[in-house]
This record gives C-alpha cells, structure tokens and sequence, in this order.
C-alpha cells in the first residue's frame, strides 16, 4: 500500500496525523472495504514513524470498527465501517476549513465563527493512554475504581432508584450541599447549596456565562497566553476579546483596566494559571475585585488545579473576597480531579444570577447525568473524594520531583524546567531551540508537549513547551527524559 498523507500540520502529533489520515482514507473510500493494510514494521519504515505509533493507531482503529484482525488473513478495513454511510453515493467530504465546505455551511453568526476560528481545542480526543509529556492530564490509573464501583451498585438499590429520574436543572440537592460544605473547607467560599449549579464542564458553565452576560461586541478580558477552550467559548459568542498579559504575577489588571475599563466580564485562572502555572498576585486580587465593584462587572474564576499543591495548602478563592460573593462566579470540574469520563463540574453564583442560570441551562442542557451525581455525593459525603486528592497530591508531587531531577540531569542547554510547586504540568523553556521545531523532534520520537505559543495570541513569551508529568510514573520519565535529551540534542 502506498498511500500519501500529507505531512503533518504545526504542532501535530504524528499518532493523531497517522489516525486522522487512515480514518479519512477509509472512509473516502482510498481504502477499500477489505483491503490489506501493510504489517506495522512496513508502515513505520513507510511515513518514518516508530512502530509504537502505528500499532497505537492500528489498535485505536480496531477498537472503533475501522479495522478487523483476522488470524492468518491482516488486518483488513472493516465491511461493516462507523459512519460509512454518512457518505454513501457522494462525494468524499472535504476538510471544513476549504472555501467550498463553508459555502455549504448555513451562514449563522455562531456556526460561521466555529467555522471560521482556528479549533486549536481538541475536537478529537483519543481515549488511549497519553504519550509522555502530554500536558493537563492526571493519572485515571490511580483513580479508587472499586469504591466508585461500590457507590454506583449503593445507587442502583430498588430502594435507591430516584438518582434514575429526571434530575433538577440545578443538580441534585446532596450534590449541590456536599459541594458547599467541601468549598467551605478546601476554599474558604461561604456559598449556599441553592447558589450552586452542576454542570457538565467548566467550558458549559462560561458558555451560560457569555449568552447571560456578554452581548454582541461586549468587551471581556482573556488571559493571554490563556485557557484555549475559554478563549474558543468567547470567539464562538461574538465578544470582543481583550488579552491581558500574563507575567510572574499573574494576570495585569492594571492594562485591562487601562485598555477596556468597561468590559462586562473577566475570565481569570487565579489559584493557578492556565498554562504558567502563576498565582494571581494579593494586590492584583484586590485591583480586579475593585474594578469590578466600580464598572458592575463579573469575575469568571477558573477554579484551575487549585486542589492540587505540594508546598502549601491551596490559596482561598477569589470568590472568597470582600466583594466575592456578589460579583465572582466561581466553577471547578470534577473530570480532571477523579477521572475526564465523569464530565461533572460545578459553578457558585451570586445570589442575583442564580434563577437566571438554572434557566439558561434548562434550556441548553436539562440537567447533568443524575445517576453520576448521585454517586458523586456519596463519594463526597462518604470522605472518599478528600482521602483520592490527598493520596494523588503524594504520587503527584513525587512525580514532579522525578520530573526535575530528569530535567537537571539530561536537559542541560536544552530545556530549563521550574520547580512545580502546584499542578499536573510545567512550563520548560527551550534554551537553542525554537518551539516548532522542538515538538516536531519530539513528536516523531513518540513524545507529545504543547508549544507555549499555541495559548497565546497577542504577547511574546520565550520559546517554552508546557509539559506534563502526572500520568506517567518516575522510571517513565526518567526513560523518556532520556529520549527528549537524544532527540533534541540532534536537532541543536
């Protein structure tokens, strides 16, 4: 089989390049049904990738029904292909990005900035193991499984069936009390259970935010380099985006309020910033509170990875302030803290947005998975979920430590890595090379890092990589330390 792919796009994993372009083929039709595709060493040596990547791939297809495996026979393209008949009879669909896709495209202010907007977010998501040193991932392995088995059986009791109804807008009560009473603790917020809604994302929480909040052309602070998803939310409702630089403090209140003083809005990652890792400052809390009080304006506050510290205990949360309680809204997910499937996350609103809300998401969503709130109160009530954070707050800092030692061993002239006090990545500035480069080594070594330029879009910051240690235990990193060291020293 000889079959061109292109070559892979900026900052593009070769595992996902690999996939998307066989997936494309199959569907198209440039692979046959039954078709023989090549052994994997043959496929390697063909597009230059490591075996490891094709068999990633070859696996990942199977799993969906792309391919099938026959003892004696290859493995084949698949008689019965996923979504085959989405494009029976017609012309093979062309990437979306072409002038011609976006013809066909109803011309909806919404869909037509989705469209027109670079997705630098995942659209696709593999659910395989992440290739070291993938960034924003935390270790599912070490997830207590038996005991949330053991919750989930408690809730499928015939006396237990109401979690199997239709759940309130707003979440389940016992969710929503156990959220306030473990806010109370773990970040000083006073917040009643009626003010708190469950959602499934911290990204559907900021997208109610913007359509209750942020008309058309209103002004709304992003930090910049900032949270891509957030950005893409605020792109896709038609605010004008003002990016705020980030620095060693944390977000620059002073030019958002020099640059756009009436702005309705205020995303933020102030416990830990997304990507740099930073805390919002003490004055600068105060100066964005203030702001806020004077102009009538709202503070989104990003609850990023603030549960996770090894220094020190976790700073309070913005919303926790003289002035907190009436103009933060406050979100935090549980996907990243227990496992990404879980898709339950949380926001506490001031009092006055509260009905509003509940609204917005009746309409929008209904109502979270009731069943995995359910399991999720108990999980919370029962102790399990303070006992899962201080366990992984251990393996994590003691993955963050094998992570330096690593760096300061191999990566001298190459990366320099901070120590990391917080978080489940780093940020490692590249000493001789430039970003692209860097994740184009790496990434045809097997190793995935996200370029530091890819969450910016106005600031220059040197050339760094945001690197993720989480899920990978220490003779891991120390095996692909070794690894980014050869490939990298090469390319220097």
């Amino acid at each position: 089989m000889s079959l061109p792919l292109g070559a892979p796009a900026a900052g593009e994993g070769l595992q996902r390049w690999l996939y998307d372009g066989l997936r494309q083929a199959i569907l198209t039709g440039r692979l046959p049904v039954d078709s023989i595709l090549p052994g994997t060493r043959t496929l390697a040596r063909q597009y230059d990738v490591a075996r490891g990547t094709v068999l990633a791939v070859y696996e990942q297809l199977l799993s969906e029904g792309y391919l099938v495996a026959r003892a004696g026979s290859g493995t084949r393209v698949s008689r019965l292909i996923p979504g085959l008949s989405l494009h029976a009879g017609s012309t093979p669909p062309r990437p979306a990005s072409t002038p011609t896709a976006l013809d066909q495209i109803p011309k909806g202010p919404w869909i037509k900035r989705l469209v027109e907007h670079d997705p630098a977010f995942p659209l696709n998501v593999s659910n395989m193991p992440p290739r070291p040193f993938l960034p924003h991932r935390g270790d599912v392995r070490a997830f207590p499984m038996d005991v949330w088995r053991q919750l989930h059986v408690r809730q499928l009791r015939s006396s237990r069936l109401d979690s199997l109804r239709e759940a309130s807008p707003a979440g389940l009560p016992a969710l929503r009390s156990a959220i306030a009473d473990h806010l109370a603790i773990a970040r000083a917020v006073s917040v009643s259970p009626e003010q708190i809604v469950i959602v499934s994302s911290v990204q559907q929480a900021l997208d109610l935010c913007m359509r209750l909040l942020a008309g058309p052309d209103d002004s709304v602070w992003m930090e910049d380099p900032g949270h891509i998803g957030a950005r893409q939310v605020m792109h896709a409702a038609g605010a004008k985006i003002v990016d705020i630089a980030v620095d060693q403090h944390g977000m620059r209140v002073e030019d958002g309020v020099r640059d756009a003083p009436s702005a309705v809005l205020a995303y933020v990652t102030p416990s830990r910033h997304a990507p740099l890792g930073v805390c919002l400052s003490a004055a600068r809390r105060m100066a964005l509170l203030r702001w806020a009080l004077e102009h009538n304006a709202i503070i989104f506050e990003d609850d990023y990875d603030s549960e996770y510290c090894f220094a020190a205990k976790p700073i309070p949360a913005l919303q926790s302030l003289p002035g907190g309680d009436t103009h933060v809204i406050l979100s935090g997910t549980f996907s990243k803290l227990m496992f990404p499937a879980l898709r339950l996350a949380f926001v506490a609103l001031p009092a006055r947005l509260v009905d509003p809300f509940k609204r917005a998401a009746s309409i929008t969503s209904r109502s979270a998975n009731g069943l995995a709130q359910a399991v999720l109160a108990d999980f919370l009530a029962d102790g399990h979920f303070d006992r899962h954070i201080r366990r992984m707050n251990k393996i994590y800092a003691a993955r963050s430590q094998a992570f330096e030692h690593a760096a300061g061993r191999y990566w001298q002239g190459l990366i320099d890595i901070p120590s990391a006090q917080a978080g489940l990545d780093v940020v490692g500035r590249l000493v001789r090379l430039d970003e692209t480069t860097a994740a184009r080594r790496l990434a045809a070594a097997g190793i995935e890092a996200a370029p530091l330029g890819r969450y910016t879009t106005r600031h220059d910051h040197p050339a760094s990589l945001v690197m993720g240690f989480a899920p990978f235990d220490e003779e891991e990193i120390d095996r692909t330390a070794q690894k980014i060291a050869l490939a990298l020293r090469e390319a220097a």
